[in-house]
């Protein structure tokens, strides 16, 4: 049983901690020679919440002719990098089932114009803070939800042997709904944390950034009434205090001075939102400031 994971970002490096600590066989595909290096001498070194600290030993390889033989690629890259690892595994006639693990919905569209036969989509709720290229901080437990996209859904069955009370594994039968109600948690915490320049906690603590946080809840639901009863006020707030410690990917982009997903993320929910003739104007705003920051594009 085996399973590559493509990236080794914060999400990739948590779920090769625990589909390995499972008995699953992991192999992770990662770019850079040094994270080759480190992984494959050191492991996957996990800091879990309890204050203890667990090491896994997977392999590792830059070298995408190694990942034929897999019985299910995860891919957990961002969607700037999608369309470079689809036309790899294409060129390479990789045919193995995929799961796709991305922050906001512009790859739905992406990912059903390829031929491949096996495709799930899901979305990770835990907190997760990469340390160093071997190191993964598991800072809040979510869920790993997989939705079913098309082909046999029986074929990402064996991620579901790494279900645990620290690592929940979830099923649903609409992709396209657990991608929306994750990019739009997404659109409640992203943009406020990078243009506010916050950790995912302080939405919550810092009363400016409550309200605001608040607004944007309360004019999603009017756009999208029919997410109301998966996305209560309570149930975004509990996403923010699971990942109380986290910077988001929005904000962490910002700081490095690398482009943030803006388009996937927050104007692909804008564009849901004109498509049924709703308002969005305080998600708009946010849009903006961020396409501006991006325009600027300084380290901070």
């Amino acid at each position: 049983m085996s399973i590559v994971i493509v990236g080794a970002g914060s999400v990739g490096l948590l779920l090769g901690s625990y589909l390995a600590e499972s008995g699953i066989d992991v192999t992770m595909f990662v770019r850079r020679e040094e994270q080759e290096k480190i992984i494959g001498q050191e492991g996957i070194r996990r800091l879990n919440e309890d204050g203890t600290e667990s090491v896994f030993h997977v392999d590792v390889t830059t070298d995408i002719r190694k990942l034929t033989g897999s019985q299910l690629l995860i891919i957990a890259v961002k969607y700037a990098d999608l369309h470079g690892i689809l036309e790899i595994l294409i060129q390479e006639g990789i045919k193995s089932p995929l799961l796709f693990i991305q922050n906001g919905i512009g790859h739905l569209a992406v990912v059903e114009e390829t031929d491949f036969l096996h495709i799930a989509f899901a979305t990770v709720e835990h907190g997760a803070l990469k340390i160093d290229d071997r190191t993964v901080r598991h800072n809040g437990v979510g869920a790993l939800t997989i939705g079913e996209g098309f082909g046999d859904a029986k074929k990402f069955d064996l991620v579901e042997k790494a279900n645990s009370k620290r690592f929940p594994v979830v099923r649903h039968v609409d992709a396209e709904h657990i991608l929306m109600r994750k990019v739009m948690i997404n659109c409640m915490i992203n943009p406020l944390t990078a243009i506010l320049d916050v950790k995912n906690g302080e939405l919550l603590t810092n009363d400016s950034c409550y309200t605001l946080f608040k607004s944007l809840h309360g004019e999603l639901m009017v756009a999208f009434p029919e997410m109301a009863p998966v996305l209560s006020l309570e149930s975004v707030e509990a996403v923010c205090r699971r990942t109380a410690n986290n910077t988001s990917s929005m904000l962490s982009d910002r700081l490095a001075g690398r482009p943030m997903e803006i388009e996937t993320i927050v104007t692909a929910v804008i564009r849901k939102a004109q498509a049924v003739n709703k308002k969005v104007p305080l998600l708009m705003t946010c849009e903006k400031m961020l396409y501006a920051i991006n325009e600027k594009g300084e380290v901070r």
